[in-house]
């Protein structure tokens, strides 16, 4: 079969998405293994807040038109390049009023913020702008299906960021360095942009229609919505810690957090592999297909995601010792919240919601969840501390996904057990729960060093996990077409 056929091509592009992903993810993960050691914790905080700054900015002010273009490119053949363009000159406008918003101009801005504005002599406003403004450069190559020039270039970016933040702060040991270098990074990002425009089909030739870009508003602007209230409701606990708590002690709190992505990294593939299928069968109406997808997803999410995650929590404070030392040792529980979190999302059914026509409900649901979150995160935070501060989302994660997992139910008519493995979920979690009673009984009064004890721990753990599950699981069938979910 040739590899120019549409679902090689589509086999290939997800696998390179994916690949990129989990190596980004990794740098980013062996990142703070330096940053850490040549950072004061005060120091490794503001980094911290600063990332924050700028992940909540990217998640409001684009207002998801970079997003638009996977709808309008296509329908727009003859004009891209005005869809394009209404894209770029939006994101420097937006960029523009976040530079703005973080500068000393805005008197409810930060000490940490004000004092690295006038000591970088206004970087940090020029990097939030300029953040923004490259946010298309994660969405035009995949739009355009260009993906190995989208993967070539963001590992270099990746790599570029981690080698020189890394060599920052080993011989400056400042923030202010690390600023200069996310400062490069951006213009990298702008010449990688620029080089994409003028190699790309039709040329670097933009231009403007405010009518064009009135319709692509008005198409982002509901997913925005619902898209700011998501983000808003996952950050609003960090958010809570940096305003309640010392610099060094939100650092601890961002090192227990750093787990959160692992759900996404897992599941966003696998959501992304259906949620074109599903579309294709609500367009139909074939309902029962769309059960089946859904339960496959969570199906193969629940054989992969739950071992990871019951491993992690059960090695959380090896991991941080290893990667964070034991400066940041009060991270282990924060993390533990969050990996209990990164469990349930092992049967979350909410990325269907825009596929089955639910996109105002879920706009709903997420100023709900925003609200639980922010109640629960502010009560925890001061009745329990630190950890408690992390109560909020994973709370709001429950509530959120038990609607939306109703909602779903309703549309197609189903029942709960029609899209949740629960049998499978009950045997993974019991194997779960006894390969880490297991590898805590055998490790318990074990003194070796730090990393022998991590793959001790880990050896066990998945030895007594695929002993015990290898017969039951059979993964081969879940990724296969003549699965036992068809033979329902």
């Amino acid at each position: 079969m040739s590899i120019l056929d549409p679902k090689n091509m589509l086999r290939r592009n997800a696998v390179l998405l994916a690949a990129t992903g989990l190596i980004e993810y990794g740098l980013q993960f062996l990142l703070p293994i330096v940053l850490v050691r040549n950072l004061q914790p005060d120091d490794f905080g503001i980094y911290r807040l600063i990332m924050l700054t700028a992940t909540t900015a990217l998640g409001i002010a684009p207002l998801l038109m970079p997003q638009s273009l996977y709808f309008f490119l296509p329908r727009h053949a003859g004009s891209k390049g005005t869809v394009i363009g209404n894209v770029i000159i939006y994101l420097c406008a937006a960029g523009f009023i976040v530079a703005l918003v973080t500068s000393p101009l805005n008197s409810m801005i930060g000490e940490p913020l004000r004092k690295l504005y006038f000591e970088t002599h206004g970087l940090t406003s020029l990097f939030f702008w300029m953040w923004v403004i490259a946010s298309i450069t994660a969405v035009l190559p995949i739009a355009e299906n260009r993906v190995v020039w989208f993967v070539t270039s963001e590992l270099c970016v990746a790599f570029f960021r981690t080698l020189c933040l890394s060599l920052a702060a080993i011989y400056s040991h400042k923030v202010s360095s690390l600023l200069d270098v996310l400062g490069l990074e951006m213009l990298m990002r702008l010449c990688i942009l620029s080089a994409y425009l003028l190699t790309r089909k039709g040329g670097g030739q933009l231009s403007f229609d405010y009518r064009t870009m009135l319709s692509q508003l008005k198409y982002s602007i509901p997913f925005a919505a619902g898209g700011t209230l998501y983000m808003m409701r996952l950050q609003s606990d960090q958010w809570i810690a940096a305003t309640m708590f010392s610099h060094s002690l939100f650092a601890s709190f961002t090192v227990g957090a750093v787990v959160l992505p692992i759900a996404s990294l897992i599941r966003q593939p696998i959501n992304n592999a259906v949620l074109p299928h599903i579309s294709t069968a609500f367009l139909d109406g074939d309902m029962k297909r769309i059960r089946q997808l859904i339960l496959k997803s969570n199906l193969v999410s629940t054989v992969t995601l739950l071992p990871v995650a019951g491993g992690l929590l059960l090695l959380a404070p090896e991991v941080i010792k290893l990667v964070y030392t034991e400066k940041y040792i009060g991270a282990v529980p924060v993390m533990r919240i969050y990996l209990i979190g990164v469990m349930l999302q092992t049967v979350a059914t909410g990325y269907a919601l825009p596929s089955l026509n639910l996109g105002s409900f879920a706009v709903k649901t997420n100023a709900l969840c925003l609200v639980i979150s922010l109640i629960c995160s502010l009560i925890g935070a001061k009745y329990f501390g630190l950890v408690g501060a992390a109560f909020g989302s994973v709370i709001a994660f429950a509530v959120g996904e038990t609607l939306n997992l109703r909602a779903i139910c309703r549309r197609l008519q189903i029942t709960v057990i029609d899209v949740l493995p629960l049998a499978l979920l009950l045997r993974i979690g019991i194997g779960v729960a006894v390969a880490a009673w297991v590898t805590s009984a055998v490790g318990w009064g074990v003194r070796y060093g730090l990393l022998t004890n991590i793959i001790l721990k880990m050896s066990v753990f998945v030895g007594v996990l695929a002993i015990g599950f290898a017969r039951n699981i059979r993964l081969s069938g879940l990724l296969s077409p003549s699965s036992h979910l068809n033979e329902r």
